[in-house]
């Protein structure tokens, strides 16, 4: 993070992808994740199922978390400019915080569109590799939030070029990821870490999926996100004997 400009924050706010998709589970999840402290920003993956069974889905989960969290749902392009514009209406009448990617990626005019016709703010992922996208993207209308992610723009170096863009034209910033495992995750951090603000967190969780890792000190995930590591480098630590035990052949 020194190199990269200085670290501004310490401990990065993460969210958690609630993916059962059966509500009851989902709701006890979400409720139990939020008593401990251990994330209060939810993300759903929508888009696979008729719009209104994810509606009601993603509604309910609203519902029952309330105030105690921000509840964002991921279409991963799956709808269409029609179907987006009745599914953002629903979504936002239930309440949800954030829309990632309804539409197809280069439908660019869609995004800014549906930008300008909602209040739910839209975010940009797919449609955004690198500073360039965005600027062409932000000059014709969009309004919302772009997903920086280091592999999609080309490092660390770049994600954050994206992230100045975003920023002079006044959009939202999120920390993506690609599912890294720890040294991946933390090489985002450390550049999400000089950031002054990251307008809707990161979902940086990449680690808690493991069951295991080749790091000697696992990463402190706490307090609805996890601390920055530090020291040399990227302030962890290759345990040797679990690097050679998973090294494949």
């Amino acid at each position: 993070s020194d190199l990269l400009g200085g670290a501004i924050h310490q401990h990065i706010p993460v969210l958690w992808t609630l993916a059962s998709g059966d509500t009851a589970k989902d709701i006890d999840e979400a409720q139990s994740l939020i008593s401990a402290k251990r994330h209060c920003d939810f993300k759903l993956k929508i888009g696979s199922r008729a719009l209104m069974d994810d509606v009601r889905h993603v509604a309910a989960i609203k519902a029952a978390v309330g105030d105690s969290a921000s509840v964002r749902v991921d279409v991963n392009q799956a709808w269409d400019e029609a179907t987006a514009a009745k599914g953002m209406a629903e979504l936002q009448a239930a309440g949800i915080d954030l829309v990632e990617q309804p539409t197809p990626m280069k439908d660019l005019a869609a995004l800014v569109r549906l930008s300008q016709k909602f209040h739910l703010p839209i975010l940009a992922d797919e449609s955004i590799a690198d500073a360039s996208d965005l600027f062409s993207l932000s000059a014709g209308g969009f309004s919302g939030a772009v997903a920086l992610k280091i592999a999609k723009a080309g490092g660390p170096l770049e994600a954050l070029k994206v992230a100045h863009v975003a920023s002079a034209a006044g959009i939202g910033l999120y920390g993506g990821t690609l599912l890294e495992g720890t040294i991946g995750s933390v090489a985002s951090l450390h550049a999400w870490s000089t950031l002054e603000q990251l307008h809707w967190g990161t979902e940086m969780f990449g680690p808690l999926l493991m069951k295991d890792d080749i790091v000697v000190k696992r990463l402190s995930f706490q307090n609805n996100g996890v601390e920055l590591p530090t020291g040399a480098g990227l302030g962890i630590e290759i345990d040797e004997d679990k690097l050679v035990y998973y090294r494949r052949k």
